[in-house]
């Protein structure tokens, strides 16, 4: 789909109905209708997508066709439609029920239902599946001998390689879409397939030749009046300019491009001119005017849910609030940064650990200027009473008890947690020095021995270092969450989530786990379901829970994921049939001082991992409870609120 392949200009329509766009409106009413009604909205919906111009081929008379067919004409529509609008989630969800209906002979539809899913997990940053669909889409392309349709999908691969950072293949795609587009009469596709190109080169730090193929880019949709392309390409130009440093010529060419974004409401492309203006800015000093257009930039971000310019965008804030001397705001925005990307150097790591122990050290003396406190008060208060009536003396005697007994829990709660302090460092300190240890020893090994070892011995020394790494990772990665729960710079940003994606998206990251210890592991949840909360937080609890339940599940067993749903919550359930808990460990459970047992094939942890889970359920207004009995398994419990309005859709 030529005209959507970077991001389509958004039409604006009337307010009506629910104040809601009318497309929008006439969607919800379909959806409410019964089948009687459905026609006469499925009409006036694909007349809206029509004048639009989201379907690339001719459209017919929606009330000679199929109903089957005619779902198909609103869903893949209004899926466009909201892919204009950047709202990505939902784009995807409407393509997948478009492709379902869409009829065996009509290969040209399913076209166009492979472009608009490979497009928005593109811009979702889902780049795996994104290339599943657009390679999919190429080969109907072959079946149908459509060059139309090839070029698409060879440019839809282009960016995508792009993204990923495979250059030379993304540029192999990009120029046998460009030679497709010559030899037609589409100049529109044209400009487009050289906008992609010009970013690839630029990547591949070929400036002159990335500014010779956008100039033309823009020349063409100039002179065809596509004023919101002409945006597009202007953006692409400003990063070329951008990397030779021509920074005034990149802000002007900056501020027409955002000129544009803003009268055509694309916020994507304004997301990233913002992103760009703004470094120009600070590289030419003007730090208030950078400063307004990043953080409009990040609002943005986070309105649209667009995180793969979220962390840029953050970054570009802590570079200016460094050069201009707030030291404190460019820390927590390079933390906020950091995290997103989720990759931390092992000085960081250390500088963590630091403050762990400053913490605790500052708890320990906060208790001890508490109990110097009470001790002068209660000194005070007996010899005023003593001063009194004597017939108080009873009064005082049960006093000091109690305030006695107050001071032994506190010095017993202090005692306990200096205790607790020691022995987590001890386990954190045990825990990271091993797997260095063990990778030196290896590296060690095969420095001095490569040549005299066979290619088996050396396999198995690099799987070795491998797990060793992976084990590390995790153990640094549940440390920078617990680290920024206990510090309060974990952000909670509750969003409308699809809770089904989120659950597909973390299974498959612990299937490989699953299939070596030949686990399956099952869900009841197949179907779009919303609820609300923060996208990071849901990840990082459903992937350690499905990550216990693998390691603790015996070889061929299963592990089940139940929901149930009552007005306002989901409570989603992680079963496994594994070895189960004591009740000593189920005590533990959610404590610093337990001790974390090996899975069934041997596999370590250190038992972080549940506690940063229970408290960032509190965080997204929701629990985290279990049960579990030993030697027949646990069940772990995740609760949380639904998105508002929001209902169980079955495709």
């Amino acid at each position: 789909m030529v005209k959507r392949i970077i991001i389509a200009l958004l039409v604006a329509f009337p307010m009506l109905l629910f104040g809601q766009g009318e497309a929008d409106s006439l969607f919800r009413l379909y959806e409410r209708a019964d089948r009687s009604k459905q026609a006469q909205y499925a009409k006036q919906l694909v007349d809206i997508f029509e004048q639009e111009e989201l379907f690339d081929y001719p459209v017919p008379d929606i009330r000679t066709v199929d109903r089957r067919f005619g779902e198909m004409l609103v869903y893949l529509g209004m899926g466009l439609h909201e892919q204009d609008a950047s709202n990505f989630p939902h784009a995807i969800e409407l393509g997948l029920k478009a492709e379902k209906r869409v009829p065996k002979d009509s290969l040209l539809w399913l076209s166009n239902c492979y472009e608009l899913l490979a497009l928005a997990n593109f811009r979702q940053g889902d780049f795996a599946r994104a290339v599943d669909y657009a390679q999919k889409d190429y080969d109907v392309g072959e079946w149908l001998d459509d060059d139309k349709i090839r070029s698409t999908a060879l440019n839809s691969l282009a960016g995508i390689h792009c993204h990923t950072r495979q250059f030379d293949k993304a540029l192999e795609y990009s120029e046998r879409s460009i030679a497709i587009e010559r030899k037609g009469d589409d100049d529109k596709a044209l400009a487009i397939r050289l906008g992609i190109k010009s970013e690839i080169l630029l990547l591949m730090d070929r400036p002159q030749e990335a500014l010779e193929a956008i100039g033309e880019a823009i020349d063409i949709d100039s002179k065809a009046g596509r004023i919101g392309k002409v945006g597009i390409r202007l953006s692409q130009k400003s990063d070329i300019l951008a990397h030779q440093q021509r920074w005034e010529e990149c802000r002007h060419t900056c501020l027409q491009a955002l000129e544009i974004f803003e009268q055509t409401g694309n916020s994507v492309d304004k997301i990233i001119a913002l992103r760009q203006l703004g470094a120009c800015e600070i590289q030419l000093k003007q730090y208030e005017s950078a400063e307004k257009h990043l953080q409009e930039g990040e609002r943005l971000c986070k309105v649209t849910g667009f995180r793969p310019q979220l962390w840029r965008m953050q970054r570009q804030l802590s570079t200016l609030y460094r050069e201009t001397g707030r030291l404190d705001k460019a820390l927590d925005y390079l933390e906020q940064s950091a995290a997103l990307k989720d990759s931390l150097n092992e000085e960081r790591q250390q500088q963590i650990i630091g403050e762990y122990q400053t913490r605790f050290e500052v708890r320990e003396k906060e208790q001890e200027l508490d109990d110097q406190r009470n001790k002068t008060r209660n000194r005070s208060i007996v010899a005023f009473t003593l001063l009194c009536v004597a017939v108080l003396a009873v009064v005082l005697a049960i006093s000091a008890y109690q305030l006695a007994e107050i001071r032994r829990k506190r010095n017993a709660e202090l005692a306990n947690m200096n205790t607790i302090k020691n022995r987590f460092f001890s386990i954190i300190s045990h825990d990271l020095k091993n797997p260095v240890r063990a990778q030196s020893q290896l590296l060690a090994f095969l420095d001095e021995h490569y040549d005299e070892v066979d290619d088996e011995t050396k396999k198995q020394q690099i799987a070795a270092l491998n797990a060793s790494g992976v084990r590390l990772g995790e153990l640094l990665t549940s440390l920078l969450d617990w680290a920024s729960l206990e510090s309060g710079r974990m952000r909670c940003n509750p969003i409308r989530v699809d809770l089904s994606a989120v659950v597909r998206r973390n299974v498959e990251l612990v299937r490989p786990s699953a299939v070596a210890k030949e686990i399956r592991i099952v869900s009841d949840l197949d179907a779009p379901f919303y609820v609300f909360t923060d996208l990071n937080c849901a990840d990082t609890i459903l992937r350690n829970l499905l990550t216990n339940a693998v390691k603790f599940s015996r070889v061929g067993s299963s592990v089940e994921i139940v929901t149930t749903i009552t007005d306002d919550k989901i409570f989603l359930s992680v079963v496994d049939h594994g070895v189960g808990m004591t009740e000593q460990q189920k005590a533990s459970i959610f404590k610093l001082d337990r001790i974390s047992t090996l899975g069934t094939k041997e596999e370590t942890g250190t038992g972080l991992g549940l506690i940063v889970c229970k408290t960032m359920a509190r965080m997204i207004n929701g629990d985290l409870s279990f049960t579990s009995e030993e030697g027949c398994g646990s069940t772990f419990t995740l609760t949380l609120p639904l998105a508002e309005k929001a209902v169980k859709q079955q495709s």
